[in-house]
């Protein structure tokens, strides 16, 4: 796969059709991927993440199903926030199509049986940006789709309280040990570019957590409040405005974090 520089969606190999949802934000970067997965001489089709409640966004998803001959078989989700999963019960309406998310307790690990889209694929609990979050191996792509457990350009926001720090560093971890030993070659994000160097990527990106986590207990230890707006205003001031928000969450995460693994006293 040739090296991308800038994202648009489209197709990447045979089993993957990404449709860019036009919800860009701080939050969630350039737009949601909503991806479409199935082999190119089956029947039926996929659709992983359909995005927000969007009526135009709702008819590319469509319009690029009927373009390929293909009837939508299943709506899957990453994880239930709206800007995956706010659209999955207006696409079912429309397409007929049931909707699996694991917080709903309809997608639990291991082959999900969808029988006419001609690969397979595994659901791995990938919790920690949320507490629902699973991660979509598809062997015949030798691909993961990750929604927000992992991105190319930016860190992952622990979703506080629901998302916990510990099972989000246990996720990379088990993400890690799946990459190495199933051979993949792409993470399929939920935002932004694909992901071409899944193991490097993945040690970066806990290497950052870890970072960030050091940085709190340091600056709790010199006498900084354990509080998230004084941390954020310390150590945050290379992360735009925007995102504080989700620098709050973080940091609420990394200090519970702190607390129950003893690094920091809780008072």
């Amino acid at each position: 796969m040739k090296a991308q520089t800038k994202w648009n969606g489209g197709q990447v190999g045979d089993y993957a059709y990404c449709v860019l949802a036009n919800n860009e934000s701080p939050l969630t970067y350039i737009g949601t991927n909503t991806w479409v997965i199935g082999a190119p001489d089956a029947p039926g089709c996929v659709v992983v993440d359909p995005g927000p409640d969007d009526a135009d966004h709702l008819q590319h998803v469509l319009y690029h199903i009927a373009s390929t001959g293909k009837k939508l078989s299943a709506i899957i989700t990453t994880h239930s926030h709206a800007d995956h999963a706010g659209s999955a019960l207006s696409l079912s309406l429309l397409s007929g199509a049931p909707v699996l998310m694991q917080v709903d307790g309809l997608l639990p690990p291991g082959q999900l049986f969808i029988n006419d889209i001609g690969v397979t694929i595994e659901v791995i609990p990938l919790p920690g940006h949320s507490s629902d979050s699973v991660g979509f191996y598809v062997k015949q792509g030798k691909f993961i789709l990750t929604g927000d457990v992992i991105f190319r350009k930016s860190s992952t926001m622990v979703c506080w309280p629901d998302g916990v720090l510990a099972a989000y560093m246990n996720s990379l971890d088990r993400l890690a040990h799946f990459v190495e030993s199933h051979d993949v070659e792409l993470l399929l994000t939920g935002h932004g570019l694909v992901i071409e160097d899944p193991e490097d990527r993945i040690i970066r990106a806990r290497a950052h957590r870890m970072k960030r986590l050091n940085q709190v207990v340091s600056a709790v230890r010199a006498g900084i409040p354990a509080q998230a707006d004084a941390l954020v205003d310390a150590l945050y001031n290379d992360v735009d405005s925007s995102l504080m928000q989700g620098a709050r969450r973080s940091v609420n995460a990394q200090l519970r974090f702190a607390y129950d693994s003893g690094l920091l006293e809780e008072h």
